[in-house]
């Protein structure tokens, strides 16, 4: 026996209610409480979202979650939004090798002034341009070079 994949109508999926990191939502008549909206690897493809219930059980695949309606897709990506957040830097006032580790004194969006600590080979430049720097936890943080000063990008340019 072989596992399928069963795609899901956007148009017969509604989310009924959001938590923090779960939904509510409806197929048709069917209805799942306490769903797990998730991204699949790699995340190369976000509009793609697959449904798990309270044990697991994948619930199905919707292709492209945009094509939800305004109100279910708004409460889907609350929850998105929660499960996927990702630490924007927006400064890198500097970065000093401490042993086997670098120290970077930077600057997040919503947070502040923080220190992180990576390994030498810590940031991944995406196909699609975006840039993620990981510390020596596994927290992963995002860069738009774009809007990073010059001695940020500097300091950036050193890492890659």
């Amino acid at each position: 026996m072989t596992d399928s994949i069963k795609l899901l109508d956007p148009h017969n999926v509604k989310v009924i209610d959001e938590g923090i990191d779960t939904v509510n939502i409806t197929i048709g008549r069917n209805r799942y409480f306490n769903v797990t909206p998730r991204r699949p690897f790699p995340l190369s493809h976000p509009e793609v979202i697959i449904f798990y219930d309270q044990d697991e059980n994948e619930i199905g695949v919707i292709a492209d979650y945009r094509k939800l309606d305004r109100e279910s897709r708004k409460k889907l990506e609350k929850v998105l939004n929660t499960i996927y957040y990702i630490p924007l830097i927006k400064r890198i006032e500097k970065i000093e090798q401490k042993e086997k580790k670098y120290v970077w004194t930077i600057v997040l969006e919503k947070v502040g002034k923080t220190e992180i600590e990576t390994w030498s080979k810590c940031v991944k430049i995406m196909p699609d341009g975006k840039i993620f720097v990981k510390d020596v936890n596994g927290q992963i943080f995002t860069v738009e070079i774009s809007k990073l000063d010059q001695k940020s990008r500097t300091f950036l340019g050193t890492m890659t």
